[in-house]
């Protein structure tokens, strides 16, 4: 990180990869059409990346190469902005806000960088592209769980952490669906339910846009289509 941990002002961690190699890495891999995607959770980190992302760019320019980071756990608004002039999207590890949101506000990075960890706000602030996830098996897979911690972003002990960081129910299900087909260049066959794009969906006990945020995460998935075939659910759903 680019401060020490709160909780040992003499440790900054280190990273996996000494800069003028991963450079000349990303670059190989940028040139050979590569969709580069790297885990980045220190603001250091995310730095690192985009340094790297960025040399790659200005060698060997390419429009709409959609590389990403992942976790983007701790990136400040410099890198977030950043990350959107270079065109690079996100993949938000949004379930740690709720599983070691205190922690980190407590112990590893304090109450002012602990607050703003995953910023989707500003993600949305300097239009993204960005999708959420579970880092599965780390966290369980669930993506409303994942929209819920987007749009209320409480912790294990219940405090809503970095409330200005919150996001609306609408745009945190485009994260799950149409933005992550976006990232992986398939929106045209998968992500929204549209007349000639692959019949992938689910139905839901009730309308995660009308109920109280709060309860997103425990409605009930129905059932589960692939291909237009029902794969999970009631009998009781029916297909015209």
């Amino acid at each position: 990180m680019r401060k020490p941990y709160h909780n040992d002002p003499e440790t900054y961690g280190d990273f996996i990869h000494e800069q003028e190699a991963f450079n000349e890495e990303v670059l190989d891999l940028h040139q050979r059409g590569f969709r580069i995607t790297t885990h980045g959770n220190g603001d250091r980190a995310i730095g690192s990346i985009l340094d790297a992302y960025e040399q790659a760019l200005t060698k060997s320019p390419r429009k709409d190469h959609k590389h990403r980071i992942e976790h983007v756990q701790s990136g400040t608004t410099e890198d977030i902005a950043r990350m959107a002039k270079l065109q690079v999207a996100g993949s938000f590890f949004i379930n740690h806000v709720y599983y070691w949101g205190d922690r980190h506000e407590k112990i590893f990075l304090g109450p002012e960088r602990g607050r703003r960890i995953s910023p989707l706000a500003e993600a949305v602030d300097y239009n993204l592209l960005f999708t959420l996830h579970s880092d599965c098996p780390i966290t369980p897979i669930s993506p409303l769980f994942s929209v819920w911690a987007a749009v209320n972003r409480i912790t294990r002990e219940g405090k809503v952490l970095g409330p200005e960081q919150r996001i609306d129910v609408i745009t945190a299900l485009k994260a799950m669906t149409i933005y992550g087909s976006e990232l992986v260049f398939d929106e045209d066959n998968t992500g929204s339910i549209e007349i000639g794009k692959n019949a992938d969906f689910a139905v839901l006990g009730e309308d995660p846009t009308e109920v109280e945020p709060i309860k997103i995460k425990d409605i009930e998935v129905e059932s589960t289509f692939i291909d237009g075939k029902a794969v999970y659910g009631k009998e009781s759903v029916l297909v015209d």
